[in-house]
């Protein structure tokens, strides 16, 4: 059978490096959705894991270390679907990953997905601090992650750090908002570093109180 679109003309059409929908291409070549979407299977384009049917062709852009890379408002992944990136990601992931962390990583919403992969044993899940946190189903990397988020939880644990900030003059709290303020990026660490060089006596613990105090955590995230 001959072919409506010929591999050259699918590559002319995608050479201007944007993604394009199904409906696009189907126009494009006036062929039906699904020989459109035939032809894209058969060139090995990548779909778009946050966008509706929007294809591009390999090659048109580096993948980062994550493999991903992103076109306007469209992401892409190497390693398959939206569920692929999700597990991916957790798996990757230094502690585990929340659902803000992920959602900012792929550019949609990811609630559903997330739950059926927890059904499934793809993933699992912890609360911490009323937040679900996901980590790897595979035992030995979920256990060290799920091992690590603990200790940071009990870094940030309210209970413990309630006690420190009233050890602390209201001049240095001041300090502290002061250079969040002026540098809301900043990590507590960053803070004390900075506090420390203009001569205050001031350890990381001590931010970290501030932080829960004055609910700095979330604005700093």
């Amino acid at each position: 059978m001959k072919r409506l679109c010929t591999d050259q003309g699918i590559k002319n059409f995608f050479k201007d490096g944007r993604a394009h929908s199904i409906e696009e291409i189907k126009e494009h070549f006036n062929i039906s959705r699904l020989i459109a979407y035939r032809e894209m299977k058969r060139s090995n384009a990548l779909l778009a894991i946050n966008k509706t049917s929007f294809y591009v062709l390999p090659g048109t852009k580096d993948f980062d270390r994550n493999g991903f890379f992103k076109i306007e408002d469209k992401v892409f992944f190497s390693g398959g679907s939206l569920s692929d990136a999700l597990v991916s990601l957790v798996s990757k992931s230094h502690s585990g990953m929340n659902l803000k962390d992920l959602e900012k990583s792929v550019c949609i919403r990811t609630e559903i997905q997330l739950l059926n992969l927890t059904r499934k044993g793809k993933l699992s899940r912890q609360k911490f601090g009323g937040k679900y946190y996901y980590f790897s189903s595979n035992k030995e990397i979920g256990k060290r992650q799920l091992e690590l988020r603990e200790r940071e939880f009990r870094k940030f644990d309210p209970r413990l750090l309630g006690k420190q900030i009233e050890n602390i003059p209201l001049e240095l709290i001041i300090k502290i908002l002061l250079t969040f303020i002026q540098h809301p990026d900043f990590s507590p660490k960053s803070i004390a570093l900075s506090l420390v060089r203009r001569g205050e006596k001031i350890g990381t613990r001590m931010v970290e109180s501030v932080f829960v105090k004055y609910d700095l955590c979330k604005k700093n995230s």
